[in-house]
């Protein structure tokens, strides 16, 4: 069985949940517009998560608003997977291994019909440990942005780890290959002292003060929009996605644009609420998907073509702008 999933954490956490489940012998990373553009062949067996749906897969589970589907009804179809608009796809996941666990009879392997090596008493005692609660609970509050203020400026544990996973940068498969292992099998201070996660989160740290000139350098007020405009730096200094909240808390949403690393002559847009100011009632998903992204209520994103990226900025911006 193949598993295709976002290399962002949340995507990372749902591989660590399956890999446990499910006999999964190899992997694809791929970014949601790939998906969305019909560019990634999905085969029987194969199972989806954090992305959105194709009807040649053997599970799906996923939470953004835009990926509604009618396959899905319930939040949890038995032998399929699940979607709900929950914190993360990885909540999805961690509910749909629940519920095998507690109805099936103890003889049965979970999923029969993809053959799950485990049985349900063991998949139960796995998710109900506090390491997994734990981390499950994180992967709610990175992917929903529900942190402080002082997770963003230091950050810690889970947090910093999440700041080393990026689904940019292809090479870096082997790592995320990695820390799927490390979530599954780990605790926490096993997974920080790790040499390559160790390495990466201490790169996190050395770059947080460049990537905060930059911003500064590079953003402008647009009323209550922030607007950041990264497009020509080669290389973006690692760091937090919401160090940005910290530096202008006026703004209530955010408009980001950049050169898409994936595609030449492609722009990428990204729009965000200020996770400590959500005083915008713009459903960015719902937005998004009129230029070919999606997303959640208050976090999406989309890629253009250059040639039609100033008028999509304008328009996006129009849109979040009061």
């Amino acid at each position: 069985m193949r598993l295709v999933t976002r290399a962002d954490f949340d995507g990372l956490v749902c591989g660590a949940l399956v890999t446990k489940f499910e006999p999964i012998d190899s992997y694809l990373f791929v970014e949601p517009k790939f998906m969305q553009d019909g560019m990634v062949e999905i085969r029987k067996g194969d199972i989806i998560t954090n992305l959105p749906y194709h009807p040649n897969c053997t599970l799906w589970f996923d939470h953004h608003i835009t990926n509604t589907t009618p396959d899905f009804p319930k939040p949890i179809v038995p032998g399929k997977g699940g979607f709900r608009l929950a914190p993360s796809a990885a909540r999805v996941v961690y509910e749909y291994y629940t519920e095998l666990g507690m109805t099936r009879d103890q003889t049965d392997s979970v999923g029969a019909q993809h053959a799950a090596p485990l049985q349900p008493a063991e998949i139960l005692r796995f998710l109900d440990t506090e390491r997994i609660r734990h981390l499950l609970h994180e992967a709610d509050r990175i992917d929903a942005g529900k942190l402080e203020q002082e997770d963003v400026l230091n950050p810690q544990g889970y947090v910093l780890v999440s700041m080393t996973t990026d689904g940019r940068n292809a090479g870096d498969e082997p790592y995320w290959l990695r820390v799927i292992e490390l979530l599954r099998d780990a605790s926490l201070e096993e997974v920080l002292i790790d040499p390559e996660v160790s390495r990466r989160c201490q790169r996190i740290r050395d770059e947080q003060e460049k990537l905060r000139k930059l911003l500064l350098e590079r953003t402008a007020m647009k009323g209550n929009v922030i607007y950041v405009d990264l497009r020509g730096i080669d290389e973006i200094p690692d760091g937090n996605r919401f160090l940005i909240f910290t530096l202008f808390p006026k703004g209530n949403i955010q408009v980001k644009v950049a050169d898409d690393a994936q595609r030449d002559n492609t722009t990428s847009i990204s729009v965000g609420y200020n996770i400590f100011n959500t005083t915008s009632n713009v459903n960015v998903g719902e937005l998004l998907s009129r230029y070919g992204g999606g997303g959640h209520k208050v976090v999406g994103s989309c890629r253009v073509p250059n040639d039609k990226a100033e008028q999509a900025i304008r328009e996006i911006v129009a849109a979040v702008t009061g």
